[in-house]
């Protein structure tokens, strides 16, 4: 019963991660965010969603091997900050040379 509350909360928290980096996007006006803070938004929503998932899912403070999560981990914040800082440069690069 404890292992299914806990994967149900998990599933919560990423869903409510997942839905807030998806309203701040969509409604940036509201939330008065330029594009560099929504980014950062972004970006710190995407670290903490995979810090609940090593807790929630993955057990990460069970497992006896502390040295494979964290490798796991500091991998998983270096793709995604591969992929957003990558993505905004294409982007910008794209603009750029379109005007």
């Amino acid at each position: 019963m404890h292992k299914l509350s806990l994967r149900i909360s998990g599933f919560v928290s990423s869903l409510i991660l997942t839905l807030l980096a998806y309203f701040v996007i969509t409604n940036r006006k509201y939330f008065n965010f330029s594009i560099k803070e929504s980014i950062i938004v972004i970006f710190v929503f995407a670290i903490i969603q995979s810090i609940a998932q090593l807790i929630f899912f993955i057990d990460m403070w069970k497992e006896k091997k502390t040295f494979w999560n964290l490798s796991v981990f500091v991998s998983t914040v270096a793709i995604i900050f591969i992929v957003i800082f990558f993505s905004i440069w294409i982007i910008n690069h794209l603009n750029y040379h379109m005007h």
